[in-house]
C-alpha cells in the first residue's frame, strides 16, 4: 500500500517538474537538453515508422497469401512433429495401441455386445 502511494507521489512530482520545465522553455524560447534528445529520438522513430510503412505498402494480395502460407506451413510442420511423437509414444503402449486400433475400426468385435451391423462386418 505504501509502495503504491510512494509511486503515485513520485509520478506526480515528475509530471509537475515536466510542466514547469516546459513552461520555462516556452517563456525563454530556448530548449533544454532533454528537448534536443527528444527531437533526435523523434526523428529516429519517424524513420523507423516510415520504413515500416514502405514495407507494408509493398504487400498485395498475392504476397500476403504467400506469407500466410509460409507461416502456416512452419506452424503445421511443428504441430505434425508433436503429433507424430505422441502417436509413437501411444503405439509403444499396448493399451494405447488397442485404443488406436479401435478408433481405426480394427478392434476386436464380440458377438454378445455388438449390433447386427458390426457382427456382419466382423464376419467379413
Amino acid at each position: 500500500m505504501y509502495l503504491l502511494i510512494t509511486i503515485f507521489y513520485l509520478s506526480f512530482a515528475g509530471m509537475a517538474t515536466m510542466v514547469l520545465l516546459k513552461r520555462r522553455e516556452i517563456l525563454s524560447g530556448q530548449g533544454i537538453a532533454a528537448s534536443g534528445i527528444g527531437q533526435k529520438i523523434d526523428r529516429s522513430f519517424q524513420a523507423v515508422w516510415s520504413a515500416f510503412g514502405h514495407f507494408v505498402a509493398g504487400f498485395n494480395r498475392r504476397n500476403l497469401i504467400a506469407v500466410v502460407q509460409l507461416v502456416a506451413y512452419h506452424i503445421l510442420l511443428r504441430v505434425r512433429r508433436v503429433y507424430v511423437e505422441l502417436k509413437h509414444r501411444t503405439l509403444m503402449n499396448p493399451h494405447g495401441r488397442k485404443v488406436i486400433d479401435a478408433v481405426r475400426g480394427r478392434g476386436e468385435i464380440r458377438n454378445h455386445g455388438a449390433s447386427f451391423y458390426l457382427r456382419r462386418i466382423g464376419d467379413k
